[in-house]
């Protein structure tokens, strides 16, 4: 009899735990198991070593991965930690760029305990293969791109007649639209709106009078509820939404990843807490000449509580996520800014930190990505070259991984509870 690879539910949504099973091995039987997806021209794959109990049957929600890029009951394991394979340029971060194809994952089990370079290599037949489809988008979810004026993003409309909670989303300074996170939004009952607010990695382009436009456009949209919106941002986009939301009577809640309490970057009108960061700090040059960049302890020393964003003299409600082994920013600054809050307005303030979690707190069972590497122009006496530079962000695999299932939890149930006013749970509770 063949192994029969198992895997529920079908046609899941990529933040759908699974149930994996394998049965029909023999008792007590060595087997490794590999899953491999790929997105553009980059490869992931991951690996586990697993004997099999007395009955031939291997289930990952219930025996221990004995080796392999994760160790014990991990029913997950094998989608969040996916590594680059190899021989690939390294540095690559898995993103999802087209949300209407689904992430395909082939899984495959082979006999006996085989290492990271056995599962690369044609001198291993697999015992059996299983391709499953992982969702970002649901079919009946609406995309729409948007080009209104100078405003470009790409909306998700969930099905039913509406109005529907709206959050607008943004991320970093990577430059684009970044659709996967406001699909996945979108799946939940959210009105989102993929924001474009950089074409290029210059921070000097981000407009304020631009941002106040996309509040203003996506709040009067038919589908959005008139109650008011949520902001959802990382990075640079968790401080732009902090700052909007001084000056946004429409925003009502913001979800803030690792982002700045304070103008970052460059200097932004009419906001006047600009901390300049001191590069000197963040740019070092390794042995063998490469470049790595870690601003975590760039800023703290020019930081002072009058520069932080004074979101305490609004009543918006804020969900600060902070990863406290992120490289980037430091999470004393969540610290500082948590301290500016008077005992009043203490309330609509949650600041949850996560051990041993980086700076890009990813929805849950992707692939972790503690740096990658970014190709930027310098200036080397005069001639502008190409420079490629390793991104710090931080992050230890397992407990990174479980605080992007902790987080994505506690962020769509605090949108339902501010936005739809349902005091669905205590945001300080344990999830």
């Amino acid at each position: 009899m063949m192994p029969d690879i198992l895997i529920s539910p079908e046609n899941p949504l990529v933040d759908d735990k699974l149930q994996v099973v394998i049965h029909g091995l023999q008792a007590h039987q060595n087997t490794t198991i590999k899953a491999s997806t790929f997105e553009g021209n980059s490869k992931f794959s991951s690996f586990a070593c697993y004997t099999s109990d007395k009955n031939g049957s291997i289930s990952l929600a219930k025996h221990p991965s004995l080796s392999g890029t994760y160790t014990g009951i991990k029913p997950m394991g094998l989608f969040w930690s996916m590594i680059q394979d190899p021989g690939q340029k390294p540095g690559r971060r898995y993103v999802k760029r087209t949300v209407t194809t689904p992430q395909e994952v082939k899984i495959t089990l082979y006999k006996g305990h085989l290492t990271w370079e056995n599962v690369h290599s044609n001198k291993f037949t697999p015992l059996a293969n299983k391709e499953i489809e992982r969702l970002f988008k649901r079919s009946d979810v609406t995309r729409v791109e948007i080009k209104h004026g100078r405003l470009k993003g790409t909306l998700f409309i969930p099905p039913g007649h509406g109005p529907f909670p709206g959050v607008i989303d943004m991320f970093g300074t990577v430059g684009g639209i970044m659709e996967f996170r406001a699909a996945m939004l979108a799946n939940k009952g959210f009105i989102t709106f993929a924001l474009c607010y950089m074409t290029s990695y210059d921070v000097k382009e981000i407009e304020t009078s631009y941002l106040q436009e996309a509040v203003t456009w996506f709040c009067s949209h038919p589908a959005t509820m008139k109650t008011g919106i949520g902001m959802f941002g990382v990075s640079k986009g968790g401080e732009l939404a902090l700052l909007l939301s001084t000056i946004c009577t429409k925003i009502k809640a913001v979800v803030n990843i690792n982002g700045p309490p304070f103008n970052s970057s460059a200097p932004l009108a009419p906001f006047d807490n600009y901390v300049e960061m001191n590069h000197s700090a963040a740019l070092t040059v390794q042995p063998d000449e490469s470049l790595v960049f870690r601003t975590r302890d760039a800023i703290c020393d020019n930081l002072t509580s009058e520069k932080l964003t004074q979101t305490w003299r609004t009543d918006v409600q804020i969900l600060y996520l902070v990863g406290e082994d992120d490289q980037s920013l430091h999470p004393r600054c969540a610290q500082m800014f948590q301290e500016t809050y008077p005992r009043s307005k203490q309330h609509n303030l949650t600041v949850v930190r996560y051990p041993g979690t980086g700076h890009l707190i990813e929805p849950p069972y992707l692939p972790i990505c503690p740096s990658n590497n970014k190709t930027y122009v310098v200036d080397s006496f005069g001639e502008k070259i190409q420079k490629e530079v390793i991104l710090m962000w931080g992050g230890e695999k397992e407990a990174h991984s479980k605080a992007q299932e902790d987080s994505w939890n506690r962020i769509i149930m605090f949108f339902h509870s501010v936005l739809l006013k349902k005091n669905v749970y205590s945001l300080n509770s344990q999830l």
